[in-house]
């Protein structure tokens, strides 16, 4: 899998600057599900790295639940210099 961040832009040393950016975003039952799930659609347009993750949650009524809205922004990284 990829590494998830909540900071604004990939925190290691020698990451290179994104290249290239787009939203990504799941609803789930279970955070760690959603963030699988997050990571695996990140991977298939062939993000290196979800940053800006930020998690909300709401009562579903109709199934007596909570619910989880995961969102970030998969990000492909240029080499570093």
């Amino acid at each position: 899998m990829i590494p998830i961040y909540t900071t604004d832009g990939v925190p290691t040393a020698g990451a290179g600057p994104i290249e290239q950016a787009w939203p990504v975003w799941c609803e789930n039952s279970d955070v760690g599900n959603g963030l699988d799930e997050l990571a695996k659609s990140a991977v298939q347009r062939g993000a290196h790295a979800i940053i800006a993750l930020r998690i909300n949650s709401y009562f579903n009524s109709h199934y007596i639940r909570t619910k989880y809205v995961l969102v970030g922004t998969a990000v492909i990284l240029a080499p570093s210099d």
